[in-house]
C-alpha cells in the first residue's frame, strides 16, 4: 500500500533524506549541511558522509514536494511498517538526469533515531539530543516508566500519553522546561522512598528529534511532520522490534540503496528498504 506523508517546501532547492541520530552535528564537523547538500544537489544529487552523519541530498524544485511511503506488513510485531519512502521533486527527469532512470546516489543505514526528511537549509537548525537535548520552545514533556508506575500515575494524576506502538505511557505534556524538572525531581524523589525505581520520572525537553518522535506515535507508520526553521520536515521512525533488526548498521553492511527515479517523466528520490529474509514483502 502507498501512503502520503506529507507535501514540504524546499525553499533552498535541495531536499535532504537524512540519518537523525547526528543531524545536529554537521556544523561541528567542520561544515554546515546546507552547504554539502547544495553542492551535491548542483551536481544532480550526491550521498554524503561525515564521521556518524549521513545523508543524500538532492535538486527540488520550487513547488511542495509530495512524500509518500509504501508499506508491507512488519516481520517482528503486528501492524505495517514503512518499506520505501519516495519524495517527487518536483522536477521533470531530464532536469536530474540525461540518460534513463534509476540513477543510484548511494545507500543509507536505518538509523535506530529516525529518519529525516526536508529542506537542506532549514535542517540546519535541527536540534537533536546530544549531548544534552535543549527545548527549541521552552516546553517539555514528562514520562513515568518503571518500576511503581502505576502507582505513581495514580497518586500525582499522571495522563495517558501518545501511543508508542501499542505501549501506553503516562505522564505530562508541554510542560514548562523548570516545572518538568521539579515535578521530575519530587516524584523520583518520592519513588526512592517507596522502593520503586530510583529514576521513575523521566523529563523529555522539546527538541526537534523528541517532537519528531512524538509526531510519529500519533501515525500507524510511525511518520510525523513538524516545523523546523518554518519549514515542515517529515520524521520516520520504525517500531523497537523492526529497528533491532538493522542495529548492525553501515559497519556490517546493514545499508539500502538511494536512488533517483524517473516516475512517468518526473524525477523522485527512492530509499528502499527490504523486507527481513523469509518475510512476506
Amino acid at each position: 500500500m502507498t501512503v502520503t506523508l506529507a507535501h514540504l517546501p524546499a525553499p533552498s532547492r535541495a531536499v535532504v533524506l537524512a540519518c537523525g541520530g547526528f543531524l545536529d552535528q554537521w556544523a561541528a564537523l567542520g561544515t554546515p549541511l546546507s552547504v554539502r547538500a547544495l553542492r551535491a544537489a548542483g551536481a544532480g544529487g550526491g550521498h554524503l558522509r561525515d564521521w556518524l552523519a549521513e545523508a543524500v541530498a538532492v535538486p527540488a524544485g520550487p513547488g511542495k514536494l509530495t512524500v509518500t511511503a509504501r508499506t508491507r506488513p512488519g516481520a517482528y510485531e503486528p501492524g505495517d511498517t514503512v518499506a520505501a519512502i519516495d519524495v517527487d521533486l518536483d522536477l521533470p527527469w531530464p532536469a536530474v538526469s540525461s540518460g534513463p532512470g534509476p540513477v543510484v546516489l548511494g545507500d543509507l543505514p536505518l538509523d535506530p533515531c529516525g529518519m529525516v526528511i526536508g529542506d537542506a537549509a532549514a535542517l540546519d537548525s535541527w536540534v537533536g539530543f546530544l549531548p544534552a537535548a535543549r527545548s527549541v520552545d521552552g516546553l517539555a514533556d514528562l514520562r513515568l516508566d518503571g518500576r511503581g508506575e502505576e502507582e505513581a500515575r495514580a497518586r500525582y494524576s499522571a495522563q495517558p500519553l501518545p501511543v508508542a506502538r501499542g505501549r501506553l505511557l503516562h505522564g505530562w505534556l508541554d510542560l514548562p522546561v523548570a516545572v518538568a524538572y521539579e515535578r521530575a525531581a519530587e516524584i523520583n524523589e518520592w519513588a526512592v522512598g517507596r522502593g520503586h525505581s530510583a529514576h521513575l520520572a523521566f523529563v523529555d525537553p522539546h527538541s526537534h528529534h523528541h517532537l519528531g518522535v512524538r509526531a510519529g506515535r500519533r501515525d500507524p507508520y510511525g511518520a510525523g511532520v513538524i516545523e523546523v526553521a518554518g519549514s515542515a520536515v517529515v520524521c520516520v521512525g520504525w517500531p523497537p522490534g523492526e529497528v533491532r533488526r538493522f542495529a548492525a548498521g553501515r559497519a556490517f553492511g546493514q545499508v539500502f540503496p538511494v536512488t533517483l527515479e524517473d516516475v512517468e517523466g518526473r524525477a523522485a528520490l527512492r530509499w528502499s528498504v527490504p523486507p527481513a529474509a523469509g518475510s512476506i514483502v
